[in-house]
Order: structure tokens, then C-alpha cells, then sequence
């Protein structure tokens, strides 16, 4: 068997093929957990205030949300990357 007929084997569970094939919705599926729903909640409803009422204040408030959930989504694509990368590893091994 040559390299490309390892990588391309006719496996459902090959991780190579389907990041080839752009097929990764369980692994792009983000950990949404109680912290993350939250303060996705007090950004739409900050949103909706600052539409109405403009001030300093709320969009000071809303930048903090906003960067506090970019954070919560940083460290869920890190540990969603790595696991990624162990399974190529584990699949390249194989």
C-alpha cells in the first residue's frame, strides 16, 4: 500500500479524508457551556439596549462581554485544534 492509499483508505473514521473533504461538523461543533450561553445572553441583550441608548457606559460593558466571550471561544478552538491534530497523529500511526 502506498502513502496517498493510506491516507485516502476507505474508512468512515478517517481523519485525513474528511478534513480533505472539508467534513468536520462534529469536530467544529464549539463547547457551549453554562458560562458561554450567559454571557452570549448579556451581549444580545446589551446589543439591543445600545440600539436604542447610545451611551460610554453600556458599549464600555459591551466591549468587556464581547472580549470575555472571544476568550471563552480562543480556548474552545485551542483544545478543539489539539484534539484535532492527536487524532491526525493517531490516524497517520495507524
Amino acid at each position: 500500500m502506498d502513502f496517498k492509499e493510506y491516507v485516502m483508505e476507505d474508512s468512515e473514521n478517517n481523519i485525513i479524508r474528511k478534513i480533505y473533504h472539508n467534513n468536520m461538523e462534529e469536530l467544529q461543533m464549539m463547547n457551549q457551556s453554562k458560562e458561554y450561553v450567559q454571557i452570549s445572553k448579556k451581549i444580545k441583550k446589551l446589543e439591543k439596549i445600545l440600539l436604542k441608548e447610545f451611551t460610554e457606559e453600556k458599549v464600555e460593558k459591551y466591549i468587556e462581554y464581547t472580549n470575555e466571550k472571544i476568550s471563552i471561544e480562543a480556548e474552545s478552538q485551542f483544545e478543539l485544534g489539539f484534539k484535532t491534530a492527536v487524532k491526525i497523529i493517531l490516524q497517520a500511526l495507524k
